[in-house]
């Protein structure tokens, strides 16, 4: 269906007999190109305990999946979500102190953006290339593929 024939009251109306179908996750150390198509922040407080809170940054990366694992029932591509908690400093901006933000420096370093005197600005991620490793992770029962590293393609 194109968009042009998307009626979205039709559509909440539609029914279906199938069933929706979890894709298994990904084999842990697979590594796969990605590019950024988006990176957002969002404000979080902790669960067990609220008085934690900071900023984090959410980063969506589109995937291609080797021919190999489409041949065992992956799809072509794939969208993954990266998380990053920030270190901020006190007055609230993204802290440079040696040894704080790495995994944010991981990014920059694996796109040409980590260069002294250039300036940078997370949304500048957007539409790098980058290689992908995965690992899976349990979460409530269930096994799930999440970004493990990044790096340079």
């Amino acid at each position: 269906m194109s968009e042009s024939q998307f009626d979205p009251a039709q559509f909440l109306d539609a029914s279906t007999t199938e069933a929706n179908t979890r894709r298994p996750p990904l084999p842990s150390g697979t590594v796969l190109q990605g590019i950024i198509l988006d990176i957002t922040s969002r404000a979080w407080q902790g669960k067990k305990d609220p008085t934690q809170s900071g900023v984090a940054l959410d980063i969506k990366i589109q995937c291609q999946v080797t021919p190999d694992l489409q041949s065992q029932g992956q799809p072509a591509e794939l969208q993954m979500t990266d998380g990053i908690m920030l270190d901020l400093s006190p007055s609230g901006t993204i802290d440079m102190a040696p040894g704080k933000n790495n995994k944010l420096r991981r990014y920059r370093e694996s796109t040409d953006l980590n260069v002294p005197g250039q300036a940078f600005s997370p949304r500048m991620l957007i539409g790098k290339v980058v290689k992908v490793k995965t690992k899976v992770e349990p979460y409530e029962g269930e096994m799930y593929d999440r970004v493990d590293s990044i790096a340079h393609v």
